[in-house]
């Protein structure tokens, strides 16, 4: 019975003092000033750097510097910097030395479009619309071609221009096709373009070899590439690639391989 005295008595004593200490720096923390900002950014891309968070935060008239930290709004300027079309998340938050610091982390683009306006975007990983960046190009796969504005509307569908095209690409389609491009080790390396052509059919353009590799629509497309690469490891390994201008993986039976 002792025993269980003693113990409540040195929780209770525990828990008052916890609740002191709290109070203590909870008061002490009322007339912080913030003695440093940390900038960190991730180092995925060159999108952002700790120079632009600066100039985004003067913008919006944010003056973090020798002010009290309890009166900064930390939600707000994690607001006022994700409206930054480069970041994907800001985390600002403050310790108990007067160190504010704001992490932030980039987004991600997996490919860049140039529509046939020539106009430039990037799709992030989360199939997306990004700007392009004036001072850092993102090293992705390039998709150009027949692609209009109307190519990144959520209904959009390609039209079909006879009953003998078969081509079907919107973006949702092209953004699992890259997708499987970027995480395999092979077309990785291997694929550096991707064209649209007026039959809204997929063309790959090849960093190795100066052959046109026509997809034809993105049904089966692991399949298709299946096959090429069977005939790269196996078929290429008796003759030259170069004297090839296509090779075409429309056709679910067969690879046809036109000479120059």
């Amino acid at each position: 019975m002792k025993k269980r005295i003693l113990s409540i008595l040195k929780w209770t004593l525990l828990t008052a003092y916890i609740i002191a200490m709290l109070g203590f720096a909870a008061k002490e923390k009322k007339n912080l000033i913030c003695s440093e900002i940390i900038i960190e950014v991730d180092n995925n891309h060159k999108f952002i750097d700790k120079e632009t968070v600066e100039k985004l935060l003067i913008t919006n008239n944010i003056n973090i510097d020798s002010c009290i930290v309890d009166k900064l709004n930390f939600g707000q300027i994690e607001k006022i910097i994700e409206s930054d079309p480069y970041i994907k998340q800001a985390d600002v938050y403050s310790n108990f030395s007067g160190q504010v610091f704001i992490t932030l982390k980039q987004r991600n683009p997996v490919m860049r479009i140039i529509t046939k306006n020539n106009d430039h975007y990037y799709v992030d990983d989360e199939c997306k619309l990004m700007p392009v960046c004036s001072h850092y190009s993102a090293n992705v796969i390039v998709v150009s071609g027949q692609i209009s504005e109307d190519f990144f509307n959520p209904g959009f569908k390609a039209q079909i221009l006879n009953d003998s095209i078969t081509g079907d690409v919107n973006l949702s389609k092209l953004f699992n096709f890259v997708k499987y491009i970027n995480e395999h080790e092979l077309w990785q390396a291997q694929i550096e373009q991707i064209y649209i052509n007026e039959n809204m059919e997929v063309e790959l353009i090849p960093r190795v070899g100066n052959h046109i590799i026509i997809l034809g629509n993105l049904e089966n497309y692991k399949y298709k590439l299946g096959k090429l690469e069977a005939l790269y490891k196996k078929g290429f390994a008796l003759t030259d690639w170069n004297i090839y201008s296509t090779i075409n993986l429309k056709y679910s039976d067969q690879v046809i391989c036109k000479k120059r």
